[in-house]
């Protein structure tokens, strides 16, 4: 009999539990990137953003401007064949003026270099039936650096309960 009812009161537990939602409130956090990140660089900084503007809670200072901001960065190098490289960077927390960490919520924005396939294809396949073994050497040609230049701005946003 006990379990019965245990196994009642913990389906109604589940289904209340579900019904439920916490409210939270969504400030908008402005992000600036200060330092160049592209992807030739081999030690990208997940430290080279802050936030643009005082972030303000319940009247009060939250984040003060010019706070750091920890990104998460990715990238992929630039290949043979004109195959062009890619950046992409996705705010991950900031730390408000108390030194508390808070976690930012937006979208991860990629930055991909201009593509040269076609012209290396294209010179590859010409000079190197013309110019036989050094022709090939076209083939070679790499894609274009990406980069996320200093002044790019983002958004994310800050969740409070």
């Amino acid at each position: 009999m006990k379990t019965i009812a245990n196994r009642l009161l913990f389906a109604l537990f589940l289904l209340f539990g579900c019904f439920t939602a916490v409210a939270q409130q969504t400030i908008p956090v402005g992000i600036i990137v200060v330092r160049d990140i592209n992807s030739d660089d081999p030690y990208l900084l997940s430290h080279s953003a802050v936030v643009s503007s005082d972030v303000y809670y319940n009247g009060n200072i939250l984040i003060a401007a010019g706070t750091t901001v920890n990104m998460e960065i990715h990238y992929q190098k630039r290949h043979g064949l004109g195959v062009p490289a890619t950046v992409s960077a996705k705010p991950v927390s900031t730390t408000d003026i108390y030194g508390q960490v808070w976690p930012l919520v937006g979208d991860e924005r990629t930055i991909t270099g201009q593509n040269r396939r076609n012209a290396a294809i294209g010179c590859g396949v010409f000079f190197g039936i013309v110019t036989f073994p050094v022709g090939l050497l076209f083939l070679c040609i790499k894609g274009k650096r990406a980069e996320f230049a200093a002044g790019t701005q983002m958004i994310a946003n800050l969740y409070i309960n």
